[in-house]
């Protein structure tokens, strides 16, 4: 690791770490991913994407636009992180998986395959909330 090169990096949240940019599998530069986490050469990580903490990412997956991973995060298989979604704290993401633009994951969460869209998720607390309002 180029410390020297590269020196701390702040990241979208405003957290400082050690970091360098990612090089996608084409040769193009890609985002910033932090000395702590990893990034296998398979992956892409778009320019304005990142990893950091102690996240991985693996097997082909695809960290696109504004979309950060973090925590202790693992992303492995031709999963898609769409544009602004935010992974954190233990995260696994596998399978062949779409987490749409805007979507958090955090906690313990666990995507095995599918699609994940913040709409749909309002959507279904909107459908939990009336539920819980008929029961009143």
């Amino acid at each position: 690791f180029d410390r020297l090169r590269y020196g701390k990096h702040k990241f979208i949240n405003g957290d400082e770490a050690y970091a360098r940019p990612h090089t996608n599998p084409d040769g193009t530069i890609g985002g910033w991913v932090a000395e702590t986490a990893t990034v296998d050469a398979t992956c892409w990580v778009a320019e304005t994407a990142e990893v950091k903490e102690y996240a991985q990412v693996a097997d082909g997956a695809k960290v696109l636009g504004e979309a950060s991973v973090g925590g202790f995060a693992r992303i492995n298989g031709p999963v898609i992180l769409d544009d602004w979604c935010t992974i954190t704290d233990d995260v696994l993401i596998e399978g062949s998986a779409l987490i749409a633009g805007g979507t958090i994951l955090a906690g313990r969460s666990h995507v095995d395959h599918g699609i994940v869209d913040d709409d749909d998720i309002h959507e279904y607390l909107l459908q939990i909330n009336k539920k819980i309002e008929r029961k009143k």
